[in-house]
C-alpha cells in the first residue's frame, strides 16, 4: 500500500497522489466532524485537500496518509545521513544539551544543534513518537519501541505492532479465565439438571440433558475485546510483518468470540489486582475500537482514522521534558479555579492553565502554543489577556508563553529569541488577610523549547 506523507496545514491535490486516493480523502473530509482533520477545498477550478494541526494517520483502500508536525522551517534542507558512529555520538550530544536547557528552561540564549543529522521525515516521525509516549491514561506510555524498525515501518503499522507486542508480554503472564454460568442442551449429564427446561426441549430427546454449570473459560469481555481488535487490525494491515504477528496472536484467542456489543463490554470489563497488567492491552483496545481519535465509515471505501492534536502532544512534551529535568513541582491542566463564584461558593467557567510551576517559593503559569512565531506582533491579544487572568487566580510571579524551537536553514535560531526580552505588566491582587489591594509588575517570558527527534 502506497504512503503520502504530508505535514501540518500542507495543501496538496490529486497531481502529487493516485486521484483514487485523494477522492478517497475527499470523501472522508466530508464526513460531519472530520473537517478537523483535513479540509477541502476548491479554487480556481482546481481541488485540493489541506491537512490541520491533527497529526498521525488516515488509511483508505487505496493508501495511507501519514500527517506528521511541521519541526522546521521552509527553507529546511536535510543535511548527509552520517556514519552510525558519528550519529550515536550525535545523539549523545543532543540528549546532554536536551537535559542541559529544561534544567534552566529560563535560558534564552540557546545555540545547541538538536537535529540528529538523519532525513527530516524520519525526525518528524520520531518527535511524533516520543510526544504519544508522553501523553497520561494511553497505551503509548508504557509501550517498548525498542524492538521495532521504526524509521522504515508506516505509523499505522508502528501503532498495530505495538499493541501486538503488549499482547505477547499480555499471554506470558497468562490470559484472563473466569467462572461462567452456562445453561446447554448437552448429550451427557454435566453440573445441575434443569427439570422445567428439560421437560420443555428433551420431552421426545431423552438422551439429551439441560444442565447448568460453573465453567472456567476465557470468554469474556476483555478476551472479547481483544479478538475483535485482532479482527478489525487483520483488515487493516497490509504488511506482510504485521500480518504475522496478528494471525500469531489469533490463533491464541482462537476459541474466544468476537464482541457483539463493544461498548458494553468496556462497562463491563474489570481489572482484580490479579489481572491488572490487562489495563494496558485494553486501552490499546479503546484506541483502535472505539478511541475519539478513531473514527470508521462505510461508503465507496473504507478509512480509517487514528489523529491527535498536536496542541496537546506538544504541552505533554514539555511538561515530560520539565518533569524530567527539574525539581519543581509542574502541574498540567491545572483546573481547580473558577472564573466565577456565586454566594454558596459554587464555580463557574472553569480555569484550566497548561503548566503551573511551583519554583521554591515561586508560581510560574506557563502556556504552550505550537505554533511558529516569527516576531512578537504575532503574538496572540486574546493569548495573553488569558494568561494573564490565569496568572492573578494563581497569584503567579511570573508567565511563560512556549513556542517549539523549529529548526530553520544551517539550524540557527530565529531572530526573535535573541531580541526577545522578559516584558513587564501590571497586576493587581488582592490578598485575603489584607484589606489593601496589593500591586506589582509580573514579567512575561517568551521561551522556545527544542525538540526531542530520537
Amino acid at each position: 500500500m502506497k504512503i503520502f506523507q504530508v505535514i501540518e496545514y500542507q495543501a496538496f491535490t490529486s497531481k502529487k497522489c493516485d486521484k483514487r486516493f485523494f477522492d478517497s480523502l475527499v470523501a472522508f473530509s466530508q464526513i460531519e466532524g472530520n473537517e478537523r482533520f483535513i479540509k477541502h477545498h476548491k479554487k480556481a477550478g482546481i481541488d485540493y485537500l489541506k491537512a490541520q494541526n491533527y497529526v498521525g494517520v488516515i488509511q483508505t483502500k487505496y493508501g495511507t496518509l501519514e500527517i506528521l508536525p511541521k519541526c522546521f522551517g521552509e527553507d529546511f534542507s536535510s543535511p548527509n545521513t552520517p556514519q552510525p558512529q558519528e550519529e550515536q555520538k550525535d545523539k549523545q550530544t543532543c540528549k546532554e544539551a536536551l537535559q542541559s536547557f529544561y534544567a534552566d528552561f529560563e535560558s534564552q540564549n540557546f545555540k545547541a544543534d538538536f537535529f540528529p543529522h538523519n532525513d527530516a521525515t524520519i525526525s518528524a516521525r520520531n518527535f511524533l513518537i516520543f510526544c504519544l509516549k508522553t501523553l497520561k491514561n494511553t497505551p503509548f506510555k508504557r509501550s517498548q519501541l525498542s524492538s521495532l524498525h521504526a524509521q522504515n515501518t508506516p505509523l499505522l503499522e508502528v501503532f498495530m505492532q505495538m499493541f501486538c507486542y503488549e499482547l505477547f508480554e499480555l499471554v506470558k503472564k497468562g490470559i484472563r479465565h473466569d467462572y461462567t454460568q452456562r445453561e446447554e442442551n448437552r448429550a451427557y449429564l454435566k453440573g445441575k439438571l434443569l427439570f422445567k427446561e428439560q421437560i420443555r426441549h428433551n420431552l421426545v430427546h431423552k438422551e439429551r440433558f439441560f444442565t447448568r454449570s460453573d465453567e472456567f473459560v476465557g470468554d469474556n469481555p476483555s478476551n472479547r475485546l481483544i479478538k475483535s481488535t485482532l479482527t478489525l487490525l487483520k483488515s487493516l494491515s497490509p504488511s506482510h510483518t504485521t500480518l504475522s504477528l496478528i494471525n500469531r496472536s489469533l490463533e491464541i484467542f482462537e476459541e474466544i468470540p468476537q464482541s457483539r456489543n463493544i461498548p458494553k463490554d468496556f462497562l463491563s470489563c474489570t481489572t482484580s489486582r490479579h489481572f491488572s497488567y490487562y489495563e494496558t492491552i485494553l486501552a490499546w483496545c479503546k484506541v483502535f475500537l472505539e478511541g475519539q481519535s478513531f473514527s470508521a465509515y462505510s461508503g465507496e471505501s473504507k478509512a480509517y482514522a487514528l489523529l491527535f492534536p498536536m496542541e496537546r502532544l506538544f504541552e505533554s512534551y514539555v511538561a515530560y521534558m520539565l518533569r524530567s529535568n527539574q525539581k519543581s513541582k509542574i502541574h498540567a491542566q491545572k483546573s481547580d479555579k473558577y472564573l466565577l463564584y456565586d454566594k454558596n461558593h459554587k464555580g463557574y467557567f472553569q480555569l484550566k492553565v497548561d503548566l503551573h510551576i511551583q519554583k521554591e517559593d515561586k508560581v510560574i503559569i506557563a502556556d504552550t502554543k505550537w505554533k511558529a512565531l516569527k516576531n512578537t506582533e504575532d503574538i496572540s491579544q486574546s493569548d495573553l489577556y488569558q494568561l494573564f487572568a490565569y496568572a492573578h487566580y494563581h497569584q503567579a510571579q511570573e508567565v511563560w508563553l512556549i513556542y517549539p524551537k523549529l529548526h530553520h536553514k544551517d539550524n540557527q535560531a530565529l531572530e526573535i529569541s535573541q531580541e526577545c526580552k522578559a516584558y513587564k505588566h501590571h497586576i493587581t491582587l488582592r490578598s485575603d488577610k489584607l484589606s489593601q489591594a496589593i500591586g506589582y509588575k509580573i514579567p512575561l517570558k517568551i521561551l522556545f523549547a527544542p525538540l526531542r527527534f530520537f
